[in-house]
């Protein structure tokens, strides 16, 4: 044996969710596995050795929906998260510009304007008090709101009629983007990056991800919010990093994915915005803002199109589609392309699905597709006063990402962070998930583990191969301090990890 780990507490994660004590790996998959002593046979002929010491060994976590370049990016970047105010912003950023060489990008994360006590965004001639010889762009926590200073938006040379390009009284732009304005904002910056920093930044991402349990991906780059160079860059060097990536390209260029010999288009493609910029595209306005219900981004009739191309073309498509009339539209456009072309176990996805109705969850069964969701939104932006009750109000906050419907009709949910929008931590995916702050929402911790576990590995055909601890499956594991099914539900967040294993590879171990 390459590896062996006994005296632990193994949650298979099997068809009858087995426990076992003590697993072997040979060539990088499962050989034995059992209970009691049998592991002594194969002790002094294994390469390693390792006593878990009633320690809890999961397979390894999928995390099914990262932006993995962006990831790379944050954590070389300004982190506003914590910021409460519009003056301790500015105050952040003159600190980091006088660190700073001139000329040089400033880029700011996680600001959250529903938590700071002006409830707006700053304005480019507030970021200019604090830098005037550095770029600034300031992004908001979910990405679809941009604000720049007066020398970023000189040097992005704008179209001065941009759509979602905000103005001042005397109808210049006032230096904040959203929808398709921030985006364009994005596209151009992220095109003036070398890729020697994407380089950087996904090592650190990766690191990161490994330390939380993570050994398989699904990265969603490129397109018109990111960039293509992240699309290419991943494709180019998945092979090269240290766990498992699932590239779907962020394009509704069908031949551009095929030409690059890839197979998954598609991710946050925004079929809508999001509940924080309130551009997710509703059925009814706003609470907070009643001459506004959000914004979709194509005809019914592009997106049918977009569909059935790639449907033809035998390619696995995932879109992102957050409020109730975005998910319409996707669940209208799928329904097309299936209807004309019918196609059995095709596996598309809906990323997000956070505002769906009983019948569109129906109809997503009927479908039979997979729901690409990310629990945590609620530990982050749910319950009473959170931005979901902000942006939507009491009613439909606690309909919010309705986990336990959708289980009970028998439908996948694959549990991601989308990262960089909240941290990597399916650990924390888990506890969000139980602890929904709307408590009939909730789901129970086999459930929520199945989420970043077998369902990852079923939302991209991997099941056969990963996500459950199996013989003749990869040796990719997660082992945890704590057991989750036994702790107390409140306390499933605080749970560390202790180590990661791919292929029967020590990765991380603490």
């Amino acid at each position: 044996m390459d590896l062996l780990l006994y005296n632990g507490n193994i949650l298979t994660m099997d068809d009858k969710n087995t426990v076992k004590e003590w697993v072997a790996i040979k060539n990088s998959r499962i050989f034995d596995l059992g209970d009691g002593n049998g592991y002594k046979r194969y002790s002094e002929n294994s390469s390693e050795v390792i006593n878990l010491y009633g320690k809890t060994l999961l397979p390894g976590f999928y995390d099914s929906h990262v932006h993995l370049v962006q990831t790379g990016f944050n954590l070389l970047s300004l982190d506003a998260s914590k910021v409460r105010s519009i003056p301790e912003l500015l105050e952040l950023i003159c600190r980091k510009s006088k660190r700073t060489e001139n000329g040089e990008l400033i880029r700011v994360i996680g600001y959250d304007e529903s938590k700071v006590v002006e409830k707006r965004l700053p304005t480019r001639y507030e970021l200019d008090n604090c830098s005037r010889n550095n770029p600034v762009w300031v992004n908001t926590i979910e990405y679809h709101t941009s604000v720049v200073n007066s020398l970023a938006l000189h040097m992005l040379k704008l179209p001065f009629n941009l759509e979602g390009m905000m103005r001042d009284e005397r109808n210049l732009p006032d230096g904040r983007f959203i929808g398709k304005a921030s985006s364009m904002v994005r596209n151009n910056i992220f095109n003036m990056i070398d890729d020697n920093v994407r380089k950087e930044g996904v090592s650190k991402a990766l690191n990161l991800a490994i330390e939380n349990g993570v050994t398989s991906i699904n990265a969603l780059e490129g397109g018109f919010t990111f960039h293509d160079k992240d699309a290419k860059f991943v494709s180019r060097n998945k092979d090269f990093f240290p766990i498992d990536i699932v590239l779907f390209y962020q394009t509704i260029n069908v031949k551009k994915v095929l030409n690059e010999g890839l197979n998954r288009i598609g991710g946050c493609i925004f079929l809508d915005g999001s509940f924080n910029s309130r551009t997710a595209a509703l059925s009814k306005s706003y609470y907070d803002d009643s001459s506004t219900s959000g914004i979709l981004y194509f005809s019914q009739d592009e997106l049918n199109e977009f569909i059935l191309e790639a449907h033809k073309n035998n390619m696995q498509i995932a879109l992102h589609a957050i409020g109730d009339k975005a998910i319409d539209q996707i669940l209208d456009a799928y329904e097309y392309a299936l209807t004309l072309y019918p196609k059995k176990d095709h596996r598309y996805r809906i990323e997000h699905f956070e505002l769906a109705t009983e019948e569109q969850i129906d109809k997503a069964k009927k479908l039979e597709l997979i729901l690409s969701m990310q629990p945590a939104y609620e530990y982050f932006w749910g319950g009473v006063g959170g931005m979901y009750d902000l942006r939507l109000g009491e009613k439909r906050r606690k309909k919010t990402n309705p986990l336990r419907k959708i289980v009970d009709k028998g439908l996948i949910i694959a549990g991601g962070s989308d990262s960089d929008v909240t941290p990597i931590s399916p650990i924390l995916g888990i506890h969000a998930a139980v602890n929904h702050p709307t408590a009939e929402s909730s789901v129970s911790v086999l459930e929520a583990i199945k989420m970043f576990t077998i369902n990852g590995a079923k939302a991209v055909f991997e099941e056969e191969i990963k996500g459950s601890v199996e013989i003749g499956k990869y040796g990719d594991f997660v082992i945890l301090d704590k057991n989750p099914l036994t702790v107390e539900k409140n306390n499933i967040k605080n749970i560390k990890v202790k180590g990661t294993i791919k292929e029967g590879n020590i990765l991380f171990i603490e």
